[in-house]
């Protein structure tokens, strides 16, 4: 498996430039607090991306997204970090001027991510471990979208999405060999289905998440757009937050889209208003998001700011700063950020 990843992403590297239209690059630094949703507290991504036009109506397109996990410390637990690979492609039809269709799959390769982490003993402290999870996702989508392109003051563009995302994710516990660790052990044994005794004992934790989603763009005098975002999210289970650690199954499985954060719950809905502007060859984009999480579990704020600069025709920069606060009970329960570099080649 992991031969047959560097050869996709050698050859990605290597031929995308021959055959494709469009090549981006991106780099992201995220971090985040731990929390006990969340045991991961940053990572490294890398994303390769190329489009083909195959006529003025038909192209595809392709996406390769490497992200290193950075090493987590508990109390007496340590994960070394560890690898996660996505890619995506899919084609896109412009029937005319007004409506454009578009259809991505995407997918996960297994991979075996380590969290550490702590929870509270039988005897009230702390007791370090590590969750070792292997991964993997399938998922696709489907996008229509209807605009005006009248060239007015005040043109529309409609947007309405489906998807499903498949994820499995075979989670247990290391706890280590501390007396602490035995004694959850042996509690755990006698009493499986007890607090946090299924994950100790290991369990398979898959969970298939639809999104539906709907998007109003106003572009107002050719310069600045102004959007509203609704999706809401749909399990095969009644309470999502059972997969176990919801980070370690979902950390990297959320696509490529930097604007969405790392959520630490599985969300119930996101509502996310924005607004870009073009000044020659500058474009500014502001962003906020306020997600709901599954079984009450809290709220998620995002904030971003996207800066790109059209250097000439053939090349575009782009830099985007995120914030993330998470609510729970009224109270500060996890704080986040990324910080995301871009670069667009454009071929003739």
């Amino acid at each position: 498996m992991r031969r047959l990843v560097r050869l996709v992403l050698v050859v990605l590297v290597v031929c995308t430039p021959a055959w494709a239209h469009d090549l981006g690059v991106d780099v992201t630094l995220n971090g985040t607090a731990p929390s006990a949703n969340n045991p991961r507290s940053g990572s490294l991504g890398f994303s390769l991306s190329g489009s083909y036009d195959f006529t003025e109506r038909w192209s595809a397109f392709l996406t390769g997204v490497f992200m290193r996990d950075f090493a987590t410390r508990s109390e007496d637990s340590y994960s070394p970090g560890s690898n996660v690979f996505l890619f995506s492609g899919g084609a896109m039809f412009v029937a005319n001027d007004h409506l454009m269709l578009m259809a991505t799959v995407s997918g996960s390769p297994p991979s075996v991510q380590r969290n550490a982490t702590t929870f509270e003993g039988l005897d009230g402290g702390p007791v370090g471990y590590v969750i070792k999870a292997t991964n993997f996702s399938v998922g696709g989508s489907l996008l229509g979208s209807y605009a005006t392109n009248g060239f007015s003051n005040w043109e529309h563009t409609f947007d309405l999405s489906a998807g499903v995302n498949h994820l499995e994710s075979d989670q247990i516990a290391e706890l280590g060999v501390t007396l602490r660790a035995r004694l959850l052990r042996t509690y755990c044994e006698r009493n499986p289905v007890a607090g946090y005794c299924p994950i100790v004992l290991g369990i398979d934790a898959p969970l298939t998440q639809v999104r539906l989603g709907g998007t109003y763009t106003a572009t107002l005098f050719l310069k600045t757009d102004v959007a509203l975002d609704v999706a809401g999210f749909l399990y095969d289970v009644p309470d999502p937050l059972a997969v176990g650690s919801y980070s370690a199954a979902i950390a990297g499985r959320q696509g490529p889209d930097v604007g969405l954060g790392t959520p630490v719950a599985p969300w119930v809905l996101t509502v996310r208003p924005s607004v870009s502007h073009r000044a020659g060859n500058f474009t500014v984009k502001f962003t906020y998001q306020y997600g709901i999480y599954a079984s009450q579990s809290g709220t998620n704020h995002l904030v971003s700011a996207k800066l790109s600069w059209k250097v000439s025709p053939g090349l575009k920069l782009s830099l985007t700063a995120l914030g993330q606060t998470d609510f729970a009970n009224g109270s500060v329960v996890n704080r986040g950020g990324s910080l995301t570099t871009g670069l667009l080649i454009l071929f003739p």
